[in-house]
C-alpha cells in the first residue's frame, strides 16, 4: 500500500468527513488519493484561510475536516488559527507538505522548511512529523483524534517520499 493510501485510510478510520485543499505538488499527489474515497468529500479552495475555514465548518456541522496545504500555506495561516480556531477551540487537522526539510531535493523551498518547526513552536501548536519506519494510518488517525480531544490545531508533516 502506498503511503498516500495509507494516510488516507487513516483520516477514513479516524472519521474525517471532509477535506480542503490548496494542492501543491506533493499534496496535489494526495488529493488524487482522497478523491478515490468514498467516505471524504473533496473541497478545492483558493487560499488556505478558506481551507481551515471550510474544514472547521465540517467540524461545526458535526463531521471531521481537515486541511491539506504546503507549509508556505501553513505560514500564512497566523491570523486564522488564532481568530478562527484558538479563539472558539474548533479541532482543525493539518495534513502539511514539509517542503525545504531535508528530505526535499528542490533548493529554492528550503527558507521555507528552516522556519517551518520554529513558526510551529512559536504558535504553540501541537504537531509531528511523518514516520515512514511506523503505520502512516495511525499517525494520521492518532493526529486527527488530538486535534478532536484538544478542541485546537494538530499538524502533521509529510514529505513526498512519505506519499510513495
Amino acid at each position: 500500500m502506498t503511503g498516500a493510501r495509507q494516510i488516507v485510510a487513516g483520516l477514513e478510520s479516524a472519521g474525517v468527513t471532509l477535506v480542503a485543499s490548496v494542492p501543491d505538488t506533493w499534496i496535489g499527489k494526495l488529493v488524487e488519493e482522497v478523491r478515490r474515497s468514498s467516505a471524504i468529500r473533496v473541497v478545492d479552495v483558493a487560499r488556505e484561510e478558506e481551507a481551515v475555514a471550510v474544514a472547521c465548518g465540517a467540524s461545526l456541522a458535526g463531521g471531521r475536516g481537515a486541511v491539506l496545504i504546503q507549509n508556505a500555506g501553513l505560514l500564512n495561516c497566523g491570523g486564522i488559527l488564532a481568530g478562527l480556531v484558538e479563539l472558539y477551540r474548533l479541532p482543525c487537522f493539518f495534513l502539511v507538505s514539509f517542503r525545504g526539510d531535508s528530505r526535499d531535493p528542490i533548493y529554492y523551498h528550503e527558507p521555507k522548511g528552516r522556519v517551518t518547526e520554529a513558526t510551529l513552536q512559536a504558535w504553540r501548536l501541537r504537531y509531528a512529523i511523518a514516520d515512514r519506519g511506523r503505520d502512516l494510518a495511525a499517525q494520521v488517525r492518532q493526529g486527527v483524534e488530538a486535534a478532536a480531544e484538544s478542541k485546537s490545531p494538530y499538524v502533521f508533516l509529510i514529505s513526498g517520499e512519505d506519499l510513495a
